[in-house]
């Protein structure tokens, strides 16, 4: 016997066209050689699916055990019994389904013998899938039986890729679940480190607030005695001053002044530090701006005589907020023109109503501030570039900021280098029910 090679199949269409098709493979396993003509001839005109039918000869068990090894995709068997053994077919349905593990390939069991093979028996104790006599099968029967099998293998085929397919896309998933999971876990951990972190970085910021709050109030209950009994020392001498040494008196101011700047700073950290904190409570009430402004203009012209001040109101503006905070917010915006300006120029003050707002704005023909410094002109502690040299802490816009946005309004900016700036704060008018009842 030859040994069997690997089987591949090509055939003419049998009208004679040149288009080969991939004929449907039927593994014949019996001793009989006129069996074997006999099945070529029946299925030799017929096909199924566009696909003609090629019959492979075997002519016993052991050949076609050795067939299917080599060539395990053919769809269908037709199988003998009775051949080089009596059982000999039944023990290859046995080496199909057991050794090769072969479950879709489909068995159909022909016999000229049916008493020694009974039907019953058979189908029961071996995994065939069809059983026909050899007596009884008709062409007609032996393509139906042919056809039948091939749809059974068609789809048991393509379940079984479908089944693969999917086990494979369930492995693909299961590892990125387990992958995704893995980062996940990574992720919450880095999370947790940082939740850490974060809360190590409160706990110290706000023990670091509460001790600049202690500190603030220290400073500002232990300084204001002493910077009083300067001040009014100060004033004393100036009297006599003008009386016996008119030269002294500028002297005296310049020390008043640096009195009236350090009771200022003052003020100006712990009502900032009151205010990041939120202790501070708005006491809302409509008030007249023109006298605050003319107040707080007079208190610069005795602490920094060297500029000048004007003040324009127009009409009478009353403004809805907390007088205390609006007088700071303006009295620093004041004071920082002042500052940046050069002795002799001007600081001006000038309020109106600015479509539902009134707006206050404060300029001054200072140095200006750089185009990169006005969007962090507000921020806490941050200086101008060009600011070096001359006294400040970098807090007083920022609280100027914070007051104003507590009243609800807003406050800009406008800067031009080596000419001046202007600060416009815009503050809300008192309601309308409280104006009527002023009225």
């Amino acid at each position: 016997m030859t040994a069997p090679k690997k089987l591949v199949f090509r055939d003419r269409d049998k009208r004679g066209r040149g288009a080969s098709v991939d004929p449907w493979p039927l593994l014949v396993v019996d001793d009989d050689e006129q069996v074997h003509e006999m099945t070529r001839v029946v299925l030799r005109d017929l096909e199924f699916e566009g696909r003609p039918f090629k019959c492979i000869s075997a002519t016993s068990a052991a050949e076609a055990a050795a067939i299917l090894d080599l060539a395990p995709e053919i769809p269908v068997v037709l199988l003998d019994v009775v051949m080089e053994t009596p059982d000999a077919g039944l023990r290859l349905v046995h080496h199909i389904r057991e050794d090769l593990g072969n479950r879709s390939i489909r068995i159909i069991l022909r016999t000229g013998q049916p008493g020694d093979a009974p039907e019953r028996d058979v189908v029961l104790a071996y995994d065939i899938n069809d059983y026909k006599s050899k007596a009884e099968l008709t062409a007609q029967r032996m393509f139906t039986a042919v056809v039948g099998a091939l749809r059974a293998w068609r789809d048991i085929t393509t379940i079984g890729a479908l089944n693969k397919e999917l086990a494979e896309l369930n492995a693909s998933l299961e590892q990125r679940v387990i992958e995704r999971t893995r980062q996940l876990e990574d992720s919450n951990a880095a999370l947790e480190r940082s939740k850490d972190r974060a809360e190590t970085a409160l706990t110290r910021e706000t023990e670091a607030k509460t001790q600049l709050r202690q500190f603030l109030s220290m400073v500002s209950h232990e300084f204001r005695t002493p910077l009083a009994i300067i001040d009014s020392s100060a004033q004393m001498l100036r009297l006599r001053a003008e009386q016996h040494d008119p030269h002294s008196v500028t002297r005296i101011d310049t020390i008043r002044g640096g009195v009236q700047r350090l009771l200022g700073l003052i003020d100006t950290c712990l009502a900032d530090e009151q205010l990041d904190s939120g202790r501070i409570v708005l006491h809302e009430k409509s008030f007249d701006l023109a006298p605050m402004i003319e107040v707080t203009l007079s208190h610069h012209r005795v602490a920094t005589p060297s500029h000048g001040y004007e003040a324009r109101v127009e009409g009478s503006l009353d403004v809805w907020g907390d007088p205390g905070l609006v007088a700071l917010a303006i009295n620093n915006l004041v004071g920082n023109a002042a500052k940046y300006s050069p002795s002799g120029s001007t600081v001006s003050v000038m309020a109106r109503m600015d479509g539902g707002d009134v707006a206050i704005e404060v300029r001054d023909q200072g140095i200006g501030i750089p185009a990169e410094d006005l969007g962090e002109v507000f921020e806490r502690f941050h200086r101008a570039s060009n600011a070096r040299g001359i006294p400040g802490s970098g807090i007083g816009l920022h609280m100027v900021r914070q007051i104003v946005e507590m009243h609800g309004g807003s406050i800009t900016v406008e800067s031009e280098l080596h000419k001046g700036s202007c600060f416009t704060m815009r503050l809300r008018p008192p309601p309308r029910n409280t104006r009527e009842k002023t009225a």
